[in-house]
């Protein structure tokens, strides 16, 4: 079984503090869009507020009870040297907070776990999320960058302990992922990050990480500082953007639909490797075709090594063609 360990900061208090403040102000807004209701304003506004207080509660529940369940799941199916944390709070600077539902560290690497206790059909193309509410798709919030968000900020303030030897991107180290909990239909396509629909595909994906990327010593430092989670001693710069490191070669980001009615998932299979890909020169397996998205070369199309982050051998496309 895997561990859990618990966060000591007084940054959750703080996080909660401000969560509660603009709950506060949406029951506000909530209760003055009935006050200008004539005749029965005045009487509409209290029971508007007790509305907003049912629902605030009950999605809150189910949102908790959705972190538990996949928490116990990678408790009971992760292997022993595996650490789970739950609910991550961190301040890379001043007032800029990230709330991560669960934090998986090992050898392979560190998973930041979104959860969704969302009911119903939801729809994700490239970030944008929709539900379906009767025949119409309305516009949701996107889980998908909100994990990336919180990968960018846990990234930058890992770069920011200066007590942590780690290598020079840490980015590398991170995978963001999504978990739906509940959703009755469930479709996503290029999205940034993975997506899946119950936490039995979650956790077979994690453990099909190769080993080795971390050493030992590292996880414990690592997770000696989320317990503390002490404050940057390095002067804040602007968080780099994250790119999520990709999966095993056999389970490449899929597309998944699933329907209300037969319950059933299908992934379209990835498309082969044009031919032309030049051969990595230390692992010898057909290199893939990306874009530069940082640097001087930025918009650059290159040939990498699909086993990235392990294996960093890229290729031009001139000098691979030639």
């Amino acid at each position: 079984m895997a561990k859990q360990l618990y966060q000591l900061s007084d940054l959750q208090d703080a996080f909660a503090a401000r969560i509660r403040a603009k709950v506060q102000d949406r029951r506000a807004d909530a209760q003055e869009n009935v006050e200008d209701v004539p005749l029965l304003g005045w009487l509409l506004k209290p029971l508007a507020g007790l509305a907003f207080d049912a629902r605030e509660s009950r999605n809150t529940s189910r949102g908790e009870r959705g972190e538990e369940s996949v928490l116990g799941t990678l408790l009971r199916w992760l292997p022993d040297p595996w650490v789970v944390f739950h609910n991550v709070v961190i301040e890379p600077q001043p007032d800029d907070f990230a709330q991560i539902d669960l934090l998986i560290v090992g050898t392979v690497g560190v998973f930041l776990v979104e959860t969704k206790a969302w009911r119903g059909s939801y729809k994700g193309y490239r970030d944008s999320w929709q539900q379906r509410e009767g025949n119409a798709w309305t516009k949701v919030s996107s889980p998908t960058a909100q994990v990336q968000r919180h990968a960018r900020l846990l990234a930058w303030w890992l770069e920011q302990q200066r007590s942590l030897v780690l290598p020079p991107d840490t980015r590398c180290l991170m995978t963001p992922l999504v978990v739906f909990t509940q959703a009755q239909w469930l479709h996503t396509a290029q999205c940034s990050v993975e997506v899946f629909d119950g936490v039995r595909p979650l956790l077979q994906h994690i453990k099909a990480y190769p080993d080795g990327l971390l050493a030992n010593n590292q996880v414990e430092a690592i997770c000696d500082l989320i317990i503390r989670s002490p404050t940057p001693v390095a002067l804040p710069t602007p968080p780099p953007e994250v790119q999520s490191r990709p999966g095993p070669q056999y389970q490449l980001p899929p597309t998944t639909v699933r329907s209300a009615s037969t319950h059933q998932s299908s992934i379209t299979p990835p498309a082969p490797a044009p031919s032309a890909s030049p051969l990595c020169r230390r692992c010898g397996v057909p290199m893939v075709l990306r874009t530069a998205r940082q640097g001087a070369n930025a918009g650059n199309q290159f040939y990498g090594c699909p086993n990235f982050p392990r294996c960093r051998e890229v290729q031009p496309i001139g000098e691979a063609k030639a």
